[in-house]
């Protein structure tokens, strides 16, 4: 059974939407989900599903987590890379993936946790040869988000289609990335942009990006709603997480 990829969780967020809940000076990555911080149930996760290596991204208490890091018993292999500035969400990749020196990783948001088997999702990347992969989940309603449109048999990405006004179901991205660090690297980008806004879309023509359609369940902790959800669902997510492998 092959290695699994390096995975960088990019936590350096301020968290703003969440400040009325969490109230201020907490990073996001440390909320609360059922009296642990949500981090801890990702490291959790990723450990459960055998990867060993993970290099987090870090700015907006930067300092907390990894104190809080230094008292814990993961057996993971945890790299600390600190932004300076916030760097957004494709600076943070670009920061990481030349800190870290992979050839190619696993990159996912400190705030969303889903049931991807990232096993799964590693063998369809290397198997398709891609330049990147995105994890996708299907929505009932999709208008807020924007949808993937990709091939049905080679799963390569065609467009990225636009938020619609009228609730529709579609695939939509759920913020998790397969990427060759070398193929990304050739790019001469800012310091500062968006992952998808300002690179994805605009490189789709000159990259090979496929689409795994594979998540059935994911949450993102942004928002208060979604928040007040993780509480029940994250520790069900890694319940199963755990007795699937």
């Amino acid at each position: 059974m092959s290695k699994m990829l390096p995975c960088m969780i990019l936590a350096g967020g301020l968290g703003t939407r969440l400040r009325p809940v969490l109230g201020e000076g907490l990073p996001k990555a440390m909320a609360s989900v059922d009296g642990q911080p949500f981090l801890a149930w990702l490291l959790r996760w990723l450990a459960q599903q055998r990867v060993t290596d993970v290099v987090l991204s870090l700015g907006y208490g930067c300092g907390e987590i990894t104190r809080w890091l230094s008292r814990q018993s993961l057996g993971l292999s945890v790299t600390i890379i600190e932004e300076d500035t916030p760097l957004g969400t494709g600076g943070a990749i670009m920061h990481a993936l030349r800190a870290c020196a992979a050839p190619r990783a696993i990159v996912l948001n400190g705030d969303t946790i889903t049931d991807l088997d990232l096993r799964g999702f590693s063998e369809f990347f290397d198997a398709a040869g891609a330049d990147l992969a995105i994890a996708a989940t299907s929505v009932s309603d999709a208008s807020r988000y924007g949808t993937l449109e990709f091939d049905a048999a080679s799963k390569r990405l065609i467009a990225f289609e636009e938020k619609r006004p009228v609730p529709a179901p579609g695939f939509i991205n759920a913020g998790v990335y397969a990427v060759d660090a070398a193929r990304l690297l050739e790019f001469d980008l800012p310091q500062r942009f968006s992952f998808e806004a300002d690179f994805l879309r605009r490189q789709l023509a000159s990259l090979d990006i496929r689409v795994f359609p594979e998540i059935t369940e994911f949450i993102d902790i942004g928002i208060p709603s979604d928040y007040a959800r993780a509480q029940h669902v994250v520790p069900l997510m890694c319940e199963q997480s755990a007795h699937d492998t």
